[in-house]
């Protein structure tokens, strides 16, 4: 169920179908044309789903920026067919949200890559094969189950969120990543919360208010 603070965009909501190598469910909401966003939902094999709190929290930020979003089930998640693949089915799941998002949205509609924990490491890398963005959003990147050098070669806008109790995206190492990007345009959030954002959804939202 979705969380309360998404009750200003469920009227907007259309159930869709995404083809991947197995069909995924997922959510649209159409704010327009020129602008979009998908969302990265947490890990398959500990409930993370696209009901997740945090997922919701990008999503309402950015709806109420004006961007049209989709959230979707990885395969094997709610009515998603299909089963886990370790990241590497999940990569053109995201790939294949990107291509469904794309057409919803004008040609040269701005578009953003988001996600949250598993979410932001799987839409990270679904990004290396596509110039079809203008920003990633990446919410607790998980450093330590993942590596994140390859975060470094991207030239677009990057912005990150953590927690500073996360103890699966250590404070630590978002700022090391941080400060070893030679990106211009980098943004960086830091909240007193844990891993998993317990009432701090809000301080989500503003951060996407404040810089899209």
């Amino acid at each position: 169920m979705l969380k309360n603070y998404q009750n200003n965009y469920s009227m907007s909501i259309e159930r869709v179908t995404i083809e991947s190598d197995h069909l995924l469910e997922g959510e649209f909401r159409d704010k327009g044309r020129h602008a979009g966003v998908i969302i990265c939902h947490p890990h398959p094999l500990y409930g993370g789903d696209m009901a997740n709190n945090v997922v919701g929290a990008i999503e309402e930020g950015f709806a109420s920026q004006g961007y049209s979003t989709l959230i979707f089930n990885f395969r094997g998640v709610g009515s998603s067919l299909g089963e886990y693949d370790e990241g590497e089915g999940e990569v053109r799941d995201a790939i294949a949200a990107l291509e469904y998002l794309s057409k919803r949205l004008d040609q040269d509609a701005r578009v953003t890559l988001a996600g949250y924990s598993f979410g932001a490491w799987i839409v990270s890398r679904a990004a290396l094969s596509t110039e079809r963005f203008e920003a990633l959003f990446l919410v607790s990147f998980p450093f330590v189950v993942y590596k994140s050098d390859y975060l470094k070669t991207f030239k677009k806008r990057m912005y990150f969120v953590g927690g500073t109790e996360d103890d699966v995206a250590p404070i630590d190492d978002l700022y090391a990543l941080y400060r070893e990007l030679t990106i211009k345009e980098k943004f960086l959030k830091v909240i007193a919360t844990t891993h998993f954002y317990p009432g701090k959804e809000a301080e989500i939202i503003d951060f996407i208010k404040e810089n899209f």
